[in-house]
């Protein structure tokens, strides 16, 4: 697994062998940026550059889409105006959030190396793809060369063994990695393998890649099968039950049933972190004989316009909304803290997003759990964890 990462590291920095802590420059297959971070990166960009490949340069707008403010507005249109002289791709009629519309619309293969503007662009290494988060400063000299200087992080394998119990999901993998290994997963790139993880659908491998930056991972990625090497660590899937995160940060992970009784008044499910028609199966299994709690407010944000109609043909957002469900347009949702639910201070969430720190998602003074879709379902109904 270690070898996998260091060949194709070194297959793009056009070298026979590299090795941990050396600095190597590499080509970059594939440029990604959202409205999140595109204010800074065209507040810094030089109006006579031209980016490498506008091809390879995509841009999503789902941070805050429809614009909730003029500010946003204005950015949209100068985002539009600054991808058709650049020639970039960009998905700004609702198309969903980044990582989700790059899975529906790109190609992701093993190997490929990314860079983006996006602390959660690793979500593309369920495809077996080498994601590398940087800042917007960071990304500006990537969009005008194709390259991106990076020092080799140490790797560390995880072989997962075994098949999931009743109830547990991809996200509750995730937490767990993040609580078995804790600071050991801090500045390295995660290489994960196993029948556990072969087992998986694309969603659930996403869902797991997609969080563990959030631990500290450089990176984290699927290793295709026939590449596997020997592994640091090998875990098993009778140990995972469900997991939850509470806050002030998403290292700080328990077991559910440690959390029995918080009462919530505001639960979020979808986005990049489990947005996907598998994960809102779930919700509407938890959901089909039970209404959303008087007391709770359950904010649901397909990943995906593909998503969306996937849940309209099944007839999933018909049942959602029945039981007293928001289902909101395709994109980020309530996370950013921009729109679509922000919280007021007091409440208490339950959500699938991605960060819990505080002011995240509105006032310093909400609290944040985070969970699997199932977790959060289920407290919606119940009113507490």
């Amino acid at each position: 697994m270690v070898d996998y990462f260091y060949k194709n590291l070194a297959r793009s920095a056009g070298l026979l062998e590299i090795s941990q802590g050396q600095d190597i420059e590499v080509d970059i297959n594939l440029v990604l940026a959202h409205d999140g971070t595109g204010p800074k990166l065209l507040k810094l960009w030089n109006p006579e550059e031209r980016v490498f490949d506008g091809r390879r340069v995509v841009f999503t707008v789902d941070h805050a889409f429809p614009a909730p403010t003029p500010q946003d507005r204005a950015f949209h249109k100068e985002f539009a105006v600054f991808s058709k002289v650049q020639g970039c791709t960009l998905y700004n009629k609702g198309e969903g959030v980044l990582h989700q519309v790059v899975a529906e619309r790109l190609s992701l293969c093993p190997g490929m190396i990314i860079a983006g503007a996006d602390g959660h662009v690793a979500t593309a290494g369920a495809f077996g793809a080498i994601a590398f988060a940087l800042t917007p400063e960071e990304l500006i000299p990537v969009m005008t060369t194709g390259k991106l200087r990076l020092k080799v992080p140490h790797v560390l394998s995880v072989q997962l063994d075994g098949e999931l119990g009743p109830g547990i999901l991809p996200r509750d993998v995730a937490l767990y990695l993040s609580w078995k290994l804790g600071d050991q997963i801090n500045g390295k790139a995660i290489a994960l393998s196993g029948a556990l993880v072969n087992g998986l659908s694309d969603a659930g491998c996403m869902a797991i890649c997609n969080f563990l930056p959030e631990a500290g991972a450089v990176t984290a990625f699927i290793v295709p099968p026939g590449e596997e090497g020997r592994p640091n660590f090998t875990l098993y899937a009778r140990e995972i039950e469900a997991m939850i995160a509470v806050p002030p940060s998403p290292a700080e992970v328990r077991f559910v049933h440690e959390l029995e009784g918080t009462t919530v008044t505001v639960a979020i499910a979808g986005g990049c972190s489990s947005g996907r028609v598998e994960d809102m199966e779930v919700i509407a299994e938890v959901l089909r004989d039970q209404s959303v709690h008087p007391e709770v407010t359950f904010i649901i944000t397909p990943a995906s316009r593909e998503v969306a109609k996937e849940m309209d043909n099944k007839g999933l957002s018909t049942l959602l909304r029945d039981r007293g469900a928001l289902i909101m347009s395709p994109g980020c949702g309530p996370c950013p803290g921009k729109h679509f639910g922000v919280l007021a201070e007091g409440d208490v969430a339950i959500t699938t997003t991605v960060k819990n720190t505080p002011g995240r998602i509105g006032s310093t003074k909400a609290s944040i759990y985070l969970a699997s879709p199932r977790t959060v379902a289920q407290a919606a109904v119940k009113g507490v964890i």
